[in-house]
């Protein structure tokens, strides 16, 4: 799954007014169950986006991220020029390009979900 539709699974894993229960219950695992990407990449990815390199801005990095999500993770980090505590969130690799994928896949798989559920009064497009 790209990163549009695992964020549509999460929204839809608490309404259980528009899905039955046990398929909300299944969606739910999709609430913390995106696995990080590497720290290699991640590291090598905010040094080209930032201009930076990390050993010369930060004293301490974290070697593996805090956390994950669909479109990012979180390393923890500590400023060398100040000794604050910082969170640096970074995207994953192109993430941009998935979302655009998805939805555009959303938006010709609409009409087909409409067509097959007619009494369905949400406008999906």
């Amino acid at each position: 799954l790209g990163p549009a539709f695992i964020k549509v699974g999460q929204a839809l894993s608490i309404r259980t007014d528009l899905l039955p229960p046990i398929y909300a219950k299944g969606l739910a695992g999709l609430q913390d169950a995106v696995p990080p990407f590497s720290s290699v990449e991640g590291r090598a990815i905010i040094e080209k986006e930032l201009g930076i390199r990390i050993n010369d801005v930060f004293a301490d990095f974290s070697s593996e991220p805090v956390a994950s999500a669909s479109i990012g993770q979180v390393y923890k980090a500590t400023l060398k020029e100040s000794g604050m505590d910082v969170a640096v969130k970074v995207q994953r690799p192109n993430v941009l390009r998935d979302v655009a994928l998805d939805l555009f896949l959303m938006r010709r798989l609409a009409p087909l979900y409409l067509k097959y559920n007619d009494d369905s009064n949400t406008d999906l497009v």
